[in-house]
């Protein structure tokens, strides 16, 4: 990634003049190179290292305290397929919250392993989806659109999530799903378009593949997505508005093939959430 360039983001954006100038050398990145990177002060840095550390530590466990950390309520939490090892954060939602009491699919308490690992990696993923918020206002002028606001308004207090996953040395193909992601590697944070952004621009930003080169076996890689409201029902914001989709449809979809025999998957089958996602739907569809 050594060509690839680096941008240091405003605390805020107000559409002035140099958030205009910004915006657009963003896009253009983006069109170009499908990436770039983000330049971090010593505060992002510091939580970097403590979430890397953190994660580090919770892989460095037996087998048989990590597999604890799972739900058949949400897809978060810990998982294994071969030698890769995953540990999911989506968004915390008590037993009590009136979603998980009507079924809906993917919602429930966050299963994590300790105090510490919470506090570490829920500081970290904050800090991410502030920058997440600042980069929706800029590409949103980038794109000229008429509202800077248009896909922000779409993520407020969105469907955020993170995979935190260690490999063995190697090269790895990471999830390029979402709206946006912002990988974690060596150090670096790469904003890149997820197929959400395609589908949303109709195909003028591409969604771009990433790859994890991992030198060592304890090497962690973080990649976080920031993403619509659960029940947003999403069409395109620039060129014609053909083609709708439902956020919750589309994640779960995603998470039920990629984890077929899991709990979650079996319950979600078991008592008919699936039904729940349409009614979701339909209700959303009608104000997308």
């Amino acid at each position: 990634m050594g060509d690839v360039r680096t941008f240091g983001l405003p605390d805020c954006v107000e559409g002035t003049e140099s958030d205009v100038r910004l915006a657009d050398e963003l896009v253009k990145a983006w069109l170009t190179d499908g990436m770039f990177q983000l330049a971090c002060d010593r505060w992002q840095t510091r939580k970097i290292e403590d979430a890397v550390e953190a994660s580090r530590r919770y892989f460095a466990q037996p087998v048989h305290l990590k597999s604890r950390c799972v739900s058949d309520l949400t897809y978060a939490g810990y998982s294994a397929a071969g030698a890769v090892e995953t540990f999911t954060i989506c968004q915390d939602i008590p037993r009590e919250d009136v979603r998980v009491g009507a079924n809906w699919p993917c919602h429930g308490p966050m299963p994590w392993p300790s105090m510490e690992y919470r506090r570490a990696m829920r500081m970290f993923c904050d800090e991410l989806s502030r920058l997440g918020e600042r980069l929706m206002h800029l590409i949103a002028i980038g794109l000229n659109l008429s509202d800077f606001e248009t896909l922000n308004a779409l993520s407020e207090d969105g469907w955020h999530h993170m995979l935190v996953q260690r490999f063995p040395a190697g090269t790895y193909e990471l999830s390029s799903h979402g709206l946006l992601m912002i990988t974690v590697e060596d150090g670096t944070l790469t904003a890149t378009p997820g197929e959400l952004m395609e589908f949303l621009t109709n195909g003028h930003i591409r969604m771009t593949p990433l790859e994890a080169l991992v030198h060592t076996c304890d090497e962690v890689v973080m990649t976080y997505f920031h993403e619509p409201v659960f029940d947003a029902g999403l069409r395109p914001v620039l060129g014609p508005m053909n083609g709708y989709m439902h956020y919750g449809t589309y994640f779960t979809d995603l998470f039920m093939r990629r984890h077929p025999e899991r709990s979650t998957t079996q319950r979600i089958k078991a008592e008919d959430r699936l039904s729940v996602l349409a009614s979701l739907s339909r209700r959303a569809s009608v104000g997308a």
